[in-house]
């Protein structure tokens, strides 16, 4: 259900390389990255370092938020604070209701001031985290402005 989805299989095959392993097939993978339940999605980076996990189902809309989020998340950790905040937004716009939302917002106020080192870019954008999403932990990480 969640693969077959135009939004879903867009994103993986523009950013991702896709690999599904069997949990009883591969016990130095489970071993290595903890695997507790599935399904059960790790994204790393050229080096095989984990920069984002999720565990449990999704479905396809917010499987597609979940990737785009990790997706800033890579760019975060590549110091790539611009496309970070590019990636964050996008989910914003495209997802104002997923799960997934918050740690967006989150992210794109870290990403804006990161790359600016200016303390409004920061409040800014956890005001609009604030706004619409308080009530997430996101939003509550963020209640300090």
């Amino acid at each position: 259900m969640t693969y077959p989805d135009l939004c879903v299989s867009a994103a993986l095959n523009e950013f991702f390389v896709p690999v599904q392993l069997n949990v009883d097939e591969a016990r130095e993978m489970v071993e290595k990255f903890g695997v507790i339940w599935t399904p059960n999605i790790n994204l790393l980076d050229s080096e095989g370092n984990l920069f984002y996990h999720v565990e449990g189902w999704l479905p396809p809309s917010e499987y597609a938020a979940m990737l785009m989020v990790g997706h800033g998340h890579h760019f975060l950790q590549q110091k790539s604070y611009a496309k970070a905040e590019e990636v964050f937004r996008t989910v914003w716009d495209k997802y104002p209701q997923s799960h997934f939302t918050p740690e967006a917002l989150y992210y794109l106020g870290v990403s804006k001031y990161l790359e600016s080192h200016k303390a409004k870019d920061l409040v800014e954008g956890w005001q609009v985290l604030q706004r619409y999403h308080s009530q997430s932990s996101w939003g509550i990480r963020s209640s300090i402005v």
